[in-house]
């Protein structure tokens, strides 16, 4: 254990920590992420939940009394954010709330944002805001709009509108959406000062839902029907049902490098989730799933659920799956040296994605689609501080080690620049101003494990 003070020894045996109280993370190698660089052996201050001071550690004045946290040789970086989540149900117990939050805490994610939502996520997303619940910052989705729901401009437009005024952050949009609707909603929103987004209707296309100011498009959803060659383009126009295979096939770079650059002019935003998608459309091996080390930390009836998903499911023949990785892939990186704000996402806890360890393979994919480790840690810090702030309205005071911004930070053993995994060798994590030390957040999995082990689901 490293050089520390009594009051953070008092942390490391389940002492009371306490916001308020001065915090310095000396010698220190701050990774700002402002830009790619690292400031190294500077102290950086904490008080009342905010960042005070950054400087080199020879010029830094430590306040009387202030809990020294000795960190020669780490690396402080800001949180990372997974932006595309479900939020427990409203059938969810008490400790499956904070044991599905801790999950994120416990691989350095301070900031989520809830898909599909309910009025349990606005409890979840208050209790986190006053203290009383421990967890990740919270930007909840409200329920999808999208199918039956919300079929006419009015009906619709009153719809958004009241979600807003319960408290969602944003209007995700899930499912067909007819054109009138859609361009009325899309008016109003922007009038209102309402952002919305999420997958691509049908009816709508991504270059009209780019126009019309979408502020998020999840999943890559409508990319590769707009980077085709014009050829099968107009024969899937026609309604001609062109076999996936040959659409992959058909994909052009210079049109790669036109809609990532209308993404850039209409100022949306993309949550890829890669990792998603190659689990849904390629082979799947289910006892090698079952046999991750994060398995421990789930109940029986959710890893069964997966088994069934995995098992139900028809995958892509493997050649289609591997050209489909492929593709989508190359349009991230189109849309990364377009300057697209990309934020990475999992669509946890969707099949086998264990909330908070799902990163871990999102970020492997991002870095097989060619991103280098300082775009792809952009994608979870700054990126989701401007979003925020953009479109949210927010203060979006986080994402950036920077004096003023929210004290959301994670301490690491190794630098991240020179390799990715490092993101999950952490000696603690702050939240707030709040220090959780490894060892707690240790003691957290192991009470899961404790209570879930032995009990994931097998494979028929």
């Amino acid at each position: 254990m490293r050089p520390i003070l009594p009051l953070l020894a008092l942390l490391l045996l389940g002492g009371p920590s306490l916001q308020g109280q001065t915090k310095a993370f000396v010698n220190v190698n701050v990774l700002p992420m402002d830009r790619e660089r690292v400031l190294e052996e500077h102290t950086v201050l904490v008080r009342d939940g905010r960042i005070d001071e950054v400087a080199p550690a020879h010029r830094v004045q430590l306040p009387p009394g202030a809990e020294i946290i000795e960190c020669e040789g780490l690396y402080l970086m800001p949180g990372l954010a997974d932006m595309h989540i479900t939020l427990p149900s409203s059938e969810a117990t008490e400790e499956q709330v904070k044991d599905f939050l801790r999950l994120f805490l416990a691989n350095g994610v301070t900031v989520i944002r809830g898909m599909e939502g309910s009025p349990s996520h606005l409890q979840i997303k208050r209790r986190i805001a006053s203290g009383s619940l421990l967890g990740p910052t919270v930007y909840a989705g409200a329920p999808p709009l999208g199918g039956r729901i919300g079929r006419d401009p009015r009906g619709a437009i009153g719809l958004m509108m009241s979600h807003r005024s319960a408290g969602y952050d944003f209007l995700p949009i899930g499912g067909d959406v007819p054109p009138l609707v859609w361009d009325s909603l899309a008016e109003e929103a922007h009038s209102r000062g309402y952002t919305f987004g999420g997958t691509i209707p049908a009816g709508i296309g991504l270059r009209r839902a780019l126009s019309s100011g979408i502020s998020t498009v999840e999943h890559l959803d409508g990319y590769l029907q707009e980077v085709v060659s014009d050829d099968v383009k107009e024969r899937m126009a026609r309604g001609e049902s062109v076999p996936l295979r040959i659409q992959l096939e058909a994909v052009e770079g210079r049109k790669m490098r036109a809609i990532s650059a209308h993404t850039r002019s209409s100022d949306t935003w993309v949550v890829p989730t890669l990792y998603r998608g190659e689990m849904m459309h390629g082979p799947v091996n289910v006892d090698s799933l079952l046999n991750q080390p994060e398995m421990r930390y789930v109940p029986s009836f959710i890893s069964e659920g997966w088994i069934l998903e995995a098992t139900s499911r028809g995958p892509l023949p493997e050649e289609t799956a591997r050209l489909l990785k492929q593709v989508r892939g190359r349009i991230l990186r189109a849309l990364t040296m377009a300057g697209v704000g990309v934020m990475m996402g999992t669509d946890s806890p969707a099949m086998f994605n264990v909330p908070g360890f799902s990163l871990r393979n999102e970020l492997r994919s991002m870095a097989d689609a060619g991103l280098t480790p300082y775009e792809i840690i952009v994608t979870g810090t700054r990126n989701v501080a401007e979003y925020a702030r953009k479109e949210l309205l927010e203060p979006g005071n986080f994402g950036t080690v920077e004096e003023g911004n929210r004290a959301d930070l994670v301490l690491l053993r190794r630098n991240p620049f020179d390799d990715l995994e490092a993101l999950w060798d952490q000696e603690g994590v702050m939240l707030g101003g709040r220090w959780i030390p490894r060892e707690e957040m240790d003691g957290w999995l192991q009470s899961m494990a404790g209570r879930f082990g032995g009990q994931v689901g097998t494979c028929p």
